[in-house]
């Protein structure tokens, strides 16, 4: 798969795009955005969207009603930061170096509560390492995950 990549101002591209996907899912939870201003990079604007889309749609999933989901893009360093943090259920330590393979999904089919393939995480995965980053998960204290991303 090739990316086509330009140069866009990926703090507005990010509001502008989270805005019109908050209106489209019209999450119980509360959505916060923290995006610092002016942080140009170079991105494919056919699959930028899976990787955030496939993100935030997780967080909707495993979070409870009136929790937060807080999206952030900061410049740190030579760097960029995105990411997302939710309050939900959170990733279990021994599950985290499983959740990017392909078709993994965490606890069995008898426990599992939603719905899903298991491909989500892996195209998030593949798409942030075609756009030159890297992804990990990570603790949200007290509750849920971050997925942070870098650029």
């Amino acid at each position: 798969y090739e990316l086509h990549k330009e140069s866009v101002n990926l703090s507005e591209y990010l509001e502008e795009g989270m805005r019109q996907t908050i209106q489209i899912f019209n999450p119980t939870q509360k959505v916060l955005l923290d995006i610092q201003p002016n942080i140009s990079f170079n991105i494919d604007k056919t699959s930028f969207p899976s990787i955030l889309l496939n993100l935030f749609e997780n967080a909707v999933k495993y979070s409870p009603e009136d929790s937060e989901i807080k999206i952030s893009l900061k410049k740190q360093g030579n760097g960029i930061i995105l990411s997302l943090s939710d309050e939900g259920v959170g990733v279990p330590e021994e599950e985290k170096q499983n959740i990017f393979r392909k078709f993994y999904r965490v606890g069995d089919e008898e426990t599992r509560k939603t719905k899903g393939t298991g491909l989500g995480l892996y195209i998030v995965k593949y798409l942030v390492e075609k756009h030159e980053g890297t992804i990990a998960v990570k603790n949200n204290i007290p509750t849920g995950s971050m997925f942070e991303i870098t650029f």
